[in-house]
């Protein structure tokens, strides 16, 4: 161990002495750890915060829908009453279902002025939604076709600009129906998303506009494959609008799946753009101590022909390179961390909580530390405890 702390000290001196140029050397690890940090760290809390917002509705079920690419779409229109018989059809592996509206411009007027929101039939509000004013829709307006709405935040300053909503009645079609909340999306891209909406029971929906549906919300029974679910969601609804009918059958648990591993993905490739700016400062790092295994070749062969072997000589030479590679790493690692604070309430902003996994990032950062300092340092290591003492003495 005092052997080791010999050399620790003796890299650490020899540094110094060229602290000039070892300074430069450290300025390409410190910019590529705070950046790999940075990249890293804002890229997983905003995957990991969008994620969470996407999903944290609970289970999203799927949903069925007509195919408007079909030769003749209108053959699968879907109605409110296919919904019952659709369960009923499903061979017990649907265990509930509602009729979904997406989303219909409706005109309102209010104070003079006419106004189209998008108004969606649900069943109730939506875990992932949160309740700034007012209530949610419960399972009572559900069931009783309540004439309750809530509307979005971005809906509220539209049509509602200098008043609290809550009580106030809108008309849609010949319905009156009363505010009873005010509603957002967990951080504000989604609430971008969401817009001008007003969300109603879908049962109410149904009876203000009594046609066609726009899809089929439904939930699989417990033991149910996604393959049984597809096969007999398909042919439930080719039995009630014949064999040319074609819908959209997604389960939307799926596509949260892909829609993660996609971020993933992203995620990966730019840790490993990351991961191209460490490699220069490898190579930097690799240069500097070339220079150095030239400029002390005398030193090494005096040290050789006093007894010093040829893995002194290169764990010398590692360790300079590791230490030079480590105090880089931790003032990057340090400007890495205050990027990613100072940014972080920007991510929040966009997409709700956004928690940065400091743990992985950390790891990943001293991995790519050490293994800059030993990778790129191996090199002119092992060349300086392969010199021959005879010519170095003589150099």
């Amino acid at each position: 161990m005092s052997v080791l702390a010999a050399y620790v000290e003796e890299a650490l001196a020899s540094l110094w002495r060229n602290r000039l140029r070892s300074a430069l050397s450290l300025l390409g690890t410190i910019i590529g750890i705070a950046s790999t940090i940075a990249v890293l760290g804002l890229s997983q809390a905003g995957a990991r915060g969008l994620e969470a917002s996407l999903s944290s509705g609970g289970n999203p079920g799927w949903v069925a829908y007509v195919d408007r690419s079909s030769d003749n779409p209108l053959a699968s229109t879907l109605y409110y009453r296919d919904v019952a018989r659709l369960v009923a059809r499903s061979n017990g592996t649907i265990s509930s279902a509602y009729a979904g509206y997406f989303g219909r411009p409706f005109p309102v007027n209010v104070a003079g002025k006419t106004h189209y929101p998008q108004v969606s039939g649900i069943d109730t509000t939506a875990e992932g939604m949160v309740m700034l004013e007012g209530r949610k829709i419960n399972r009572d307006d559900v069931m009783g076709a309540a004439n309750v709405a809530i509307v979005s935040k971005t809906a509220r300053k539209t049509l509602f600009p200098h008043e609290n909503p809550l009580g106030h009645g809108i008309s849609l079609g010949n319905t009156r129906l009363r505010i009873i909340g005010v509603f957002d999306a967990a951080g504000s891209l989604l609430s971008n998303a969401v817009g001008d909406a007003i969300y109603v029971p879908y049962t109410t929906m149904h009876r203000i506009a009594p046609g066609p549906i726009d899809g089929i919300f439904f939930y699989a029974s417990p033991g149910a494959t996604s393959a049984q679910v597809t096969a007999a969601t398909a042919a439930a609804l080719k039995s009630l609008h014949g064999p040319h009918a074609k819908y959209t059958i997604q389960d939307q648990a799926k596509s949260l799946g892909i829609f993660s591993r996609v971020l993933g993905g992203i995620t990966v490739g730019i840790t490993l753009i990351g991961g191209i700016a460490l490699c220069v400062a490898g190579i930097g790092i690799m240069n500097i101590m070339l220079v150095s295994v030239n400029e002390r070749t005398r030193e090494i062969g005096i040290r050789k022909s006093i007894g010093a072997s040829s893995g002194d000589i290169s764990l010398q030479f590692l360790i300079e390179a590791t230490i030079l590679s480590a105090i880089g790493g931790a003032i990057g690692t340090i400007f890495g961390v205050a990027i990613v604070l100072a940014l972080q309430g920007s991510i929040v902003r966009f997409v709700g909580s956004a928690p940065v996994p400091w743990a992985l990032v950390l790891s990943i950062a001293a991995f790519f530390t050490i293994g800059i300092g030993i990778g790129f340092g191996a090199y002119p290591a092992i060349r300086a405890g392969k010199l021959d003492p005879v010519v170095a003495l003589r150099s």
